[in-house]
Formats: C-alpha cells, sequence, structure tokens
C-alpha cells in the first residue's frame, strides 16, 4: 500500500472543531457527494440483533476523487482545496478540509473507493484509507482500470466505538437529515436528487408545509425566487439565500418578514448567474468593471425592493 503523509498532526484535527454529533458527522459525507456533483446518496448499513454494526457505507454516483491530485485533496488541512461548496448554516460545507475526518467521532477507520474518468476516457478505481489513530497519514491501495463503469465513490466506516443500529434507524436520525438538505433536494427536484437510507428514500416533502416558486428579470439577468415555508422551526433567524448557477451561496440577509409570527418558519433562496461574480463587499461601495457585482449593484438593490413588495410575504 502507497503511504502518504499529510501536512497536518492528529492533535490539529482533535482540536480543529470536528462536528460532536454523528448527525453531522455523517452529513459532512453526504455533503461531499452532492460537492462532487452527486446525484444520489445511498447510505447503507448492517447490524446484529445487539445494534452491533458491521457494515457501514455512504455511497455517491459523482465524479469520483481525482489520483492527480490527492495530495492536494487529502494532504491539507486548514487549507483544502475546497474553497466554495454547499452551504445552509453559514459556514462553508468542507472548506478547510475537515469533513473527511468526521468519522473519528464513531469510527477507527474509513475507507473511501472512487472512481473517477481518466484524461484517456478510462475508469481508474482506487482506494484511499485514513485511520483514527494515525491521522496524519494515508494510504492509497488497489489502483485498478475498469472497463465498464460509472463513477462515484463509496465511503465506508469500520470498528466502531460510539455508534449502533439503533441511532441511524431512528425517527431523530432521518428528521434531521430531511431539514439538513431538504432545502438542495427541492431546489433539485427536477433532475431527481436523492437520498436513500438502507432502501427508503428521505421524503423532505415532510418538513416542506408550502412553497411558491416565480421568476424576476432585471437588466439582462433572469433570477429564479423559491419560498419555502417550514412545518417546524429549522433555525433561530431566517434568511434570504442568494445562490449562483451552480447553486453555491454567495451571500444572505434577514428576510424579516414577520420574525415574530407562529410558526412562520421559512426561506427564500434565489438562483442567478448574476451572482456568479458576486461578492458580498464590508463597505456599501459600488463595485466597478471587471471587479465584479456586490449588494449595491442596480440589479441587486432593484431585487431586493421587489422581493419586499411581494404580497406572499407581506400577508403570510
Amino acid at each position: 500500500m502507497e503511504q502518504h503523509s499529510t501536512k497536518i498532526t492528529s492533535k490539529s484535527i482533535a482540536q480543529s472543531g470536528l462536528p460532536t454529533d454523528y448527525k453531522k458527522a455523517i452529513a459532512e459525507y453526504i455533503w461531499n457527494g452532492f460537492d462532487a456533483k452527486a446525484t444520489q446518496i445511498d447510505i447503507r448499513f448492517d447490524a446484529n440483533e445487539t445494534g452491533f454494526i458491521y457494515n457501514f457505507s455512504i455511497t455517491d454516483n459523482g465524479e469520483g476523487i481525482r489520483i492527480e491530485n490527492i495530495d492536494e485533496t487529502f494532504g491539507y488541512f486548514l487549507d483544502s482545496q475546497k474553497v466554495s461548496t454547499f452551504d445552509k448554516d453559514g459556514f462553508i460545507k468542507g472548506k478547510k478540509g475537515k469533513g473527511r475526518f468526521s468519522f473519528s467521532l464513531f469510527a477507527n477507520k474509513a475507507v473511501w473507493q472512487t472512481k473517477f474518468k481518466t484524461e484517456e476516457n478510462k475508469i481508474l478505481q482506487y482506494d484511499i484509507i485514513i485511520r483514527r489513530s494515525s491521522q496524519d497519514k494515508f494510504g492509497i491501495d488497489n489502483k485498478i482500470v475498469l472497463q465498464n463503469s460509472q463513477t462515484g465513490t463509496r465511503v465506508s466506516f469500520e470498528d466502531f466505538h460510539s455508534l449502533t443500529s439503533d441511532l441511524l434507524e431512528c425517527t431523530d436520525f432521518k428528521n434531521f437529515i430531511a431539514s439538513e438538505f431538504g432545502w438542495f433536494l427541492f431546489l433539485n427536484k427536477e433532475k431527481e436528487y436523492s437520498i436513500i437510507i438502507n432502501g427508503e428514500k428521505i421524503d423532505y416533502w415532510s418538513i416542506i408545509d408550502d412553497f411558491e416558486e416565480f421568476e424576476m428579470d432585471f437588466g439582462e439577468y433572469n433570477f429564479r425566487i423559491s419560498f419555502l415555508r417550514w412545518n417546524k422551526k429549522i433555525g433561530d433567524k431566517y434568511f434570504y439565500y442568494f445562490l449562483n448557477d451552480k447553486m453555491k451561496e454567495v451571500y444572505r440577509k434577514h428576510t424579516s418578514f414577520n420574525n415574530k409570527a407562529i410558526d412562520f418558519h421559512h426561506s427564500v433562496y434565489i438562483e442567478s448567474n448574476f451572482f456568479n461574480d458576486f461578492t458580498n463587499t464590508a463597505e456599501d461601495n459600488l463595485v466597478l468593471g471587471f471587479a465584479g457585482k456586490n449588494q449595491e449593484s442596480i440589479e441587486f438593490k432593484q431585487l431586493n425592493r421587489s422581493l419586499c413588495k411581494l404580497p406572499l410575504f407581506r400577508t403570510i
């Protein structure tokens, strides 16, 4: 097995603020799959009658992990290549490379079996192995070229120390996954994105009380707007989420719509290529020319004024 050293230490990982809840730790791997352009995440586990887990894996149909970039993607911790990714909670998922180490919360070993398309249009499959006891190293093994296969990654966890099957089977876990990923699955519903747990598709519609979708045009830009009203509390504050055409969050602001109203749990998502070169600047000064756009851009101001006037928000 090929051994690689990282630019980190096990101590730095332990002190870095990894998830302390197994649900959030598992969510990191689901986000990693969507980051890799997956449309389906398949979570599978098997356990005995006492709840001991002997198989647990998360598989995606994304692009896989390119082996020529492995030292950059797995070799750094607080300087990951992932500088922009899906975001819901005010931080960038996997931004600093933490996600792949989340397994240490509940297991002693993780193995990524990944398949990607090479420049020669072949599918290369190989394994990446990290152990909790030596997270400053990772191994590469079992490299093979496949003739007929799809790209994707399966991460398997082994040697569990604080996870039992009842925690994965419980309603609380499924509700968490629906709440964490419901907005993302909704926005990708036409592409039929899904998360499946032991053959059962997560029903994100169960947490949506109502929704409205519409479009607005300002200048040369089209803005696709989705208003979601949740049937339970999803946070202490409610936001507009401004997303570029790759559905990556670039900016957010409070909606301030009837925040004190009972059961008015909501989110507003605005998608547009307008936000592809948008920057949230500290000062309200217009960004000019090739430098991109910010909250002082004419189209953004027109969008904000129109959002605030929508009858949907004023009458609920």
